[in-house]
């Protein structure tokens, strides 16, 4: 009987240095569940360029990939992004019909659950506006009451935003979840489609956006948006930075129409030292940490063993990307 060869191609850019994958480590990771087949792994570092290497893979791991290339590829059969997002990579016109394309979903959920509580509780105690006023030296007794019976409007219920509801619920928030299908969800109170975005926000002490960016939704949360809110709710982003209009968000925390805001994603990023943003009082930024954990390689790693295995059995994937939908 003849031995199937898959051929797995890195293509760990410098921008992914954190979670990049060795050609060696993910060969001794592959081979012992591949007993009928030879594994191959490669690896490139240019996602502008495709390689001969590249030509003749079966499997594609990386986060930028020469997409608009892809067709060159007449092996492909499967991508696996590094990351949970694909907004990079929109509209994904691109990708044949016989290529099956994957995320990282599911890496950074229990960390982004605890930043979620986190960033709430922050919020709640009023933390971004004192750390305003020590940089100016400014002593202003701001208090708060405990968080349990507030309500948390979040928006975008995936694996993030669904353990960030799980650890909001600790906390003893209400949270009223809007999501694009209106899916009950085991922790959030109530469920609501996008269509109902302005009449859930005035009933907000925290706004939370863990939703995928996609053409529907850049800038959901725009002026008129945050002017639903009422003045003691807080803010907090760990999606993607344009879901928020960042200038209409700045306005409203300039004028001290919001209690804080918490914000992990950035455009661009890294941010410059010289932008504004970084001056803006009752704002809280963190450099992109929120979700993604140290052991990063081996979360990811099981997911891409798991389809191994599926590939190999002939069966579909999991973690796959919904082509129309972009995530």
């Amino acid at each position: 009987m003849t031995r199937r060869e898959i051929h797995v191609h890195l293509l760990n850019a410098p921008d992914i240095e954190a979670y990049a994958l060795t050609p060696d480590a993910l060969a001794d990771t592959l081979r012992p569940l591949a007993r009928r087949a030879t594994v191959t792994v490669t690896e490139d570092h240019d996602p502008a360029v495709v390689t001969p290497a590249m030509r003749e893979a079966d499997v594609l791991i990386g986060f930028e990939i020469p997409h608009r290339r892809i067709a060159e590829l007449k092996r492909l059969s499967w991508i696996h992004m590094v990351s949970a997002g694909v907004d990079h990579l929109l509209p994904l016109d691109w990708l044949p019909r016989q290529v099956t394309l994957t995320n990282s979903s599911g890496v950074h959920s229990a960390l982004a659950g605890e930043y979620a509580a986190c960033a709430l509780l922050m919020l709640n105690a009023g933390i971004p506006r004192h750390a305003s006023n020590q940089r100016r030296g400014h002593w202003d007794q701001v208090f708060n009451s405990p968080i349990a019976g507030k309500t948390l409007v979040l928006v975008g219920v995936g694996a993030i935003g669904g353990s960030a509801a799980r650890h909001a619920k600790r906390l003893g928030l209400r949270v009223i979840a809007v999501r694009r299908r209106r899916k009950a969800h085991p922790h959030a109170d109530e469920v609501h489609g996008p269509e109902a975005l302005l009449r859930v926000l005035p009933r907000a002490d925290f706004l939370m956006v863990t939703a995928p960016l996609t053409a529907e939704t850049r800038h959901l949360i725009g002026a008129k948006e945050l002017d639903a809110l009422p003045p003691h709710a807080g803010v907090v982003n760990m999606s993607r930075a344009r879901l928020v209009d960042g200038d209409a968000l700045t306005r409203k925390l300039e004028r001290g129409e919001l209690r804080g805001a918490v914000v992990d994603v950035l455009d661009p990023e890294p941010h410059p030292p010289e932008s504004p943003l970084w001056r803006v009082p009752d704002l809280l930024i963190t450099p992109h940490i929120s979700s993604d954990p140290l052991d990063y390689r081996e979360r990811m790693l099981k997911i891409i063993r798991e389809n191994f295995r599926r590939l190999l059995a002939r069966r579909p994937l999991v973690n796959r990307v919904d082509r129309a939908l972009g995530y």
